[in-house]
Formats: C-alpha cells, structure tokens, sequence
C-alpha cells in the first residue's frame, strides 16, 4: 500500500466544532482529505445525518485548506454541496461518493451527469463496490458513470468488502474483503483503488489488522473512519479511531 491518497474522520457529520476540530487534527497529521457523511443510509430507522444543515461546516473547513468528502445518495445531494460550497468555501476541495448501498443505476448515472454539470473539474466521484460479492457488478457501476459521459480521470475507487452472509468469518469482520477481486478491477479499469478498513473490520482491532494485511497489495491510499470522540459517535462507534490512534496507524504505513 502506499500513502497517495489518505482519506480520515468521523463517519458522520455531527456539529461544526466536530468537523473543524476533525479537519485542523487531520492536517496536523499530514491527512489533506477528511470524510464526513452528511446522509447516512441505514439497515434501520435511526440516525440519518444532519443532512444540508452540515454544508456549511464542510465549506468552513474547505477555507482551512482540506478537501471535504462526502457520500451522495442523489442529485440534488451533489447540487446542495457544490452550491453550498461554492458560496461559502472552496469549490475545488470537494470529494463526492457513491456508497454500497446506492445501487440504483440510474441513481448513479444521474449523480454522474449532475456532478459533470455543478462541480469543478477537480471534484472526484469515489466508487465503493456493492455488498454482494460480484466482480461484474462493480465493473457495471464504473462503467454505468463513464457512459454517463462522467471522465475517468475523476473517479477513484474503493474496496470496502462484501457482506459476510454463510461465509466463514472467523474474525467477526463486518465485511469480508476480496483482495484478488480488487486487484483485478484495479488492473482491467487502471483507476487508483484504495481501502476501506472500518467498514470492513468493524471495530478498531480489525480495522488494524486489515490496514496490515492490506500492505501486501498496490493499493493506493485508504478511506478511515476516526472521531475526536469515538466512544460518543452518533454512527459505527466500535470502528472509530481515535485521533491519537490514527496518528500511530498512519506512521506504519
């Protein structure tokens, strides 16, 4: 693995003074990239994100010189950030995702073509692969934004594993990766594919273990989940790193 692209912070977007704090504690590190969902998908009622209300905190930290990314469910998603950002901060240091859960293809296409019409040419699109284990499937995603006329030069990757379901899972991961898998969608796309190791591990000791295991391959950066605060994480608590932890982790790489 190397360190091309680092992407760290809280799993959701909570209040401003956790994202600044995020953001000032992650450039301290070297991170140049803090995630911080504002809509978050759910298996249950729950939590949902603060939603647009979060905009303008991620615009504050885009003036301290970090790229902000977050994930996108729909359209309008991607024209609320851009716009948002665009009056308050800076347009350019934007990262825009689609998440595993978004498997609706003309959801994606749309994103894609929304993002090609309202963002800057430096906003990059991030493709997370579908739960289910499926080479084909996560193929079909890249290309249903290209044809969407989307550049591949924007688009990212991102390997977050697939749903355990009657596998072995000795290790009690939250989803189990396909090393080969992501290789190989690696190689046939030539698109940067990086590692997601908290949704994968879904606690901080697996998410360690995944960051080592991880190193035996070209990936090209990882997408981690770390909070000022873990323990009162409104989302994925057990797999938050704190920032110290965070630190120490980026130091093995």
């Amino acid at each position: 693995m190397n360190k091309e692209i680092i992407i760290a912070g809280p799993c959701a977007a909570e209040s401003r003074d956790q994202i600044l704090d995020s953001a000032r504690g992650l450039k301290e590190q070297g991170v140049s990239i803090i995630r911080a969902s504002l809509w978050k998908p759910r298996t249950k009622p729950g939590f949902e994100g603060v939603g647009i209300e979060g905009i303008p905190w991620l615009a504050e930290a885009t003036k301290l010189g970090i790229t902000v990314g977050t994930e996108v469910l729909l359209p309008n998603h991607v024209s609320e950030v851009a716009r948002g950002i665009a009056v308050n901060g800076n347009p350019e240091n934007i990262l825009l995702w689609l998440g595993s859960r978004n498997q609706n293809h003309f959801i994606q296409r749309e994103i894609a073509k929304t993002m090609l019409g309202e963002t800057d040419r430096k906003v990059k699109l991030m493709i997370k692969n579908q739960p289910w284990r499926d080479e084909s499937h996560w193929l079909g995603i890249i290309d249903h934004v290209t044809d969407a006329g989307f550049p591949p030069d924007r688009i990212i990757l991102c390997h977050r594993g697939f749903s355990p379901g009657l596998a072995d899972n000795h290790n009690e991961l939250r989803n189990l990766p396909d090393w080969e898998m992501a290789m190989r969608v690696k190689e046939r796309t030539g698109l940067p594919m990086i590692i997601d190791p908290s949704h994968i591990g879904g606690n901080v000791n697996n998410v360690i273990q995944i960051v080592n295991e991880a190193k035996e391959f070209p990936f090209d950066g990882l997408i981690i989940e770390a909070h000022p605060d873990p323990s009162n994480a409104k989302t994925d608590a057990k797999q938050q790193l704190s920032m110290s932890q965070l630190g120490e982790l980026l130091k093995t790489i």
